[in-house]
């Protein structure tokens, strides 16, 4: 064949697998569109656009490393392909590399300084990093630049909820200042107009008040104002929503699970696979809806295990059609405010009953929402004035939970500078949930403890990892301790193995103050650690407490701040109080796992709210 016709035929090729990728990428076909496009880019590597394609593709897979790279070489062939710019800071900051991120973006800007949706990324990115001034400066920026984006008008409100305090006065300022802009939020949408209204509705759920409940305070209030605006904002641009269904009377009941979380993950640990298993699957259909792309093997059981299963429809109005179209009598949220498409399907009505569950333990202040699905054990007296929705104590932790065996993997601590006579105290929550207040609850026992290590989990942000660490220097040097940087180590994110053997290693787990451990508690009383925890304040400063309780293992149970400090301490020097606790912690386990009355409570709650509503003969 002549040279040309080589040459002519190689392209032909080219074209048909560039545009016959991107095809498929767009109905969803991800797999093949990966085979597809990297046949394209093998046929012309210099093509900048066909390596920022098979980027998207390799994304959407959740390859983010081999997303990452392609999205280097195509900037590296065109700099200024501004969209492998932002695909590529997206990625890196889903690997937990946003100041990488933040320098690709600076760089788009400083090419082109009005990109609005590059001021928006920037904003993303500094929020999480907990840079809240310069957050709130980019998100203004975008707004500025686009008035119709909506997103960035919520996301320069959120962002000053940091996700991290150098201060405790720090938290009172930022309060005040999200109350200011909450509180003025709607005038800036414009939600008068129906361009406003509109921009509005399509961008709520881009950006919600999740560092709300970090701050340890009763959020009812502000909740509430937060929760009445969504309801409002989506019932205008959606009517069709805005009330609930009118079902025909049938059974058995249709129970719908909505969540961004069918993956491994700590919602599904807690709640969706114990629904799934526990449901008496003769009185209750259940259906899943999966609001998230992430699939992994928990999503093939989540496939087998519900009735019926819906996966890869991440647009609004068709999810919500779709739901809506299978007529469920119930919605079970799991949680809400984690998942953005989750908090828009929670604002609209898509059942008579809906019910959210404790995955994050706050009120969710929506009028569209019934019930709060919350644990007896955990609630303390009076805890009905903390919620807008109706509080429901479920018995126990409030969920059936079946043990979660996972099988250890090697894990060398040696590696991460711990010797082997430390005594290892596991920090391993959010950092988020750790507030300068109770840093002198550390420092106080690595004082009395010197051989004391404290083993924190990294967060995805380095930053926030040297703020807690500059806290914690300062809190050791008040206590006396001159070494706080020997005695306390940052671990990097662990595979569910790995994590399991830290928790089968370490000595003691001190729970956080305020916001205390719930799956990561569960996890380490699976292994017999002992578990030192303050209940203080709301539910959410009270799960350890309750799990403890559940197992009857209460020796560590403190009710002051002295005395977590000397159940910490005599843990510590004491092995065989450690071992005696580690045996009350292991028998309690098979009367933890076979608790069932909290799935049979619920299923009562459900029918008697559906006959009442009169959808069930």
């Amino acid at each position: 064949m002549p040279e040309t016709s080589v040459t002519l035929a190689v392209a032909s090729d080219f074209e048909h697998d560039f545009q016959g990728g991107a095809d498929l990428l767009r109905r969803g076909r991800v797999n093949e569109a990966i085979i597809v496009m990297t046949r394209a880019v093998a046929a012309r590597p210099d093509h900048a656009q066909a390596r920022h394609n098979l980027g998207m593709a390799l994304k959407r897979k959740g390859d983010l490393g081999a997303a990452a790279s392609n999205f280097i070489e195509a900037i590296r062939l065109d700099p200024s392909l501004e969209t492998s710019r932002l695909s590529l800071a997206e990625v890196l900051k889903s690997q937990g590399r946003s100041g990488e991120a933040v320098r690709h973006v600076r760089q788009l800007l400083e090419r082109q300084p009005d990109h609005a949706s590059a001021w928006r990324m920037l904003g993303l990115l500094l929020k999480g990093l907990g840079e809240s001034a310069s957050a709130v400066a980019a998100f203004t920026r975008a707004a500025a630049l686009n008035p119709r984006d909506g997103a960035s008008r919520f996301g320069a409100v959120m962002a000053l909820l940091p996700p991290f305090y150098d201060r405790q006065d720090d938290i009172a300022q930022a309060r005040a200042a999200y109350t200011t802009a909450l509180e003025a939020l709607p005038a800036s949408l414009r939600l008068d107009t129906p361009d406003g209204a509109a921009a509005a509705a399509d961008a709520y759920g881009s950006f919600l008040p999740y560092y709300l409940a970090y701050q340890g305070q009763s959020d009812r209030a502000l909740q509430a104002r937060h929760g009445r605006m969504a309801v409002d904002i989506l019932a205008r641009r959606h009517p069709e929503f805005a009330s609930a269904p009118v079902l025909p009377l049938e059974g058995p009941i249709r129970v719908a699970v909505v969540s961004g979380f069918f993956c491994w993950h700590t919602i599904w640990k807690l709640f969706i696979r114990g629904w799934m298993a526990g449901f008496d699957r003769q009185r209750f259909q259940l259906f899943g809806y999966h609001t998230r792309t992430a699939s992994d093997a928990v999503t093939a059981l989540a496939r087998d295990g519900f009735d019926r299963f819906v996966e890869g429809e991440t647009n609004f109005v068709a999810l919500a059609r779709r739901i809506r179209d299978d007529r469920p009598h119930v919605v079970l949220f799991p949680e809400i405010g984690m998942d953005n498409l989750t908090a828009r399907l929670a604002a609209i009505r898509l059942a008579p009953f809906q019910c959210v569950a404790w995955g994050h333990p706050d009120t969710t202040g929506l009028p569209t929402i019934d019930a709060f699905l919350s644990s007896d054990l955990m609630e303390p007296p009076g805890a009905e004035g903390d919620y807008t929705e109706p509080l429901v104590r479920l018995p126990g932790l409030g969920i059936h939970y079946p043990a979660l065996p996972v099988p250890e993997e090697p894990l060398d601590l040696a590696s991460f500078g711990v010797g082997p006579d430390d005594i290892l105290y596991l920090c391993c929550q959010y950092l988020s949930k750790y507030l300068p207040d109770d840093d002198d609850l550390i420092a106080r026992i690595a004082a009395a403890v010197p051989t004391a290590r404290f083993l924190f989990i990294t967060p995805r942000s380095e930053l926030l990892a040297n703020r807690l660490r500059a806290r914690l220097r300062l809190a050791f040097g008040r206590a006396g301790v001159v070494d706080a940087d020997r005695r306390v180590t940052f671990l990097p994110y662990l595979s569910p193995g790995r994590y399991a053997s830290l928790n089968a290693q370490a000595h003691v787990y001190l729970d956080s103050v305020g916001w205390s451990g719930g799956n990561t508690t569960l996890e380490a009383v699976a292994q017999g650690l002992p578990v030192v925890t303050w209940p203080r304040g709301l539910m959410r400063g009270r799960h350890s407490a309750a799990i403890l309780t559940a197992l009857g293992a209460t020796a560590t149970l403190a009710d002051s701040a002295d005395r977590y400090v000397d159940i910490a301490v005599r843990l510590g020097h004491d092995p065989d109080f450690r071992a005696s606790v580690r045996q009350a912690t292991l028998r309690g386990l098979p009367g933890l796992y076979g608790d069932v009355r909290p799935i049979r409570t619920l299923e009562r709650l459900l029918e008697d709210r559906v006959r009442m509503n009169g959808y069930l003969i």
